[in-house]
């Protein structure tokens, strides 16, 4: 069955959209909602965030001559002290550029 719905044309629901009735009824909007009034606790928060960790020990900043900056559990907590995007970081990190003719981004191994 899942080779058969890979070719977009043989899914059953091709070409079809949902209602606006219908797509209210699936958001679930306010008091339907379960999370409706609540947030999460610190901790859940950080269960989370742990659990989108995309580099398992971490990255560092490191100055053109291989000087240790700083090291970083998240390639979003670099982002952050650099002021950039968490997308900029992961392209300099996969790619192994220089950002800004100054830093040199790596994971930590």
């Amino acid at each position: 069955m899942s080779d058969k719905l890979k070719i977009k044309e043989n899914h059953p629901f091709y070409g079809r959209h949902h209602s606006e009735n219908t797509k209210l009824l699936i958001s679930k909007p306010g008091v339907l909602n379960p999370m409706y009034g609540r947030t999460h606790t610190d901790k859940t928060k950080e269960l989370i965030r742990l659990s989108k960790k995309r580099y398992d020990k971490g990255v560092s900043l490191y100055d053109l001559s291989g000087n240790l900056i700083k090291s970083f559990d998240f390639a979003s907590d670099l982002a952050n002290y650099l002021k950039i995007s968490k997308v900029t970081v992961s392209k300099y990190l996969n790619k192994g550029l220089i950002y800004k003719g100054e830093f040199h981004f790596k994971i930590n191994s």
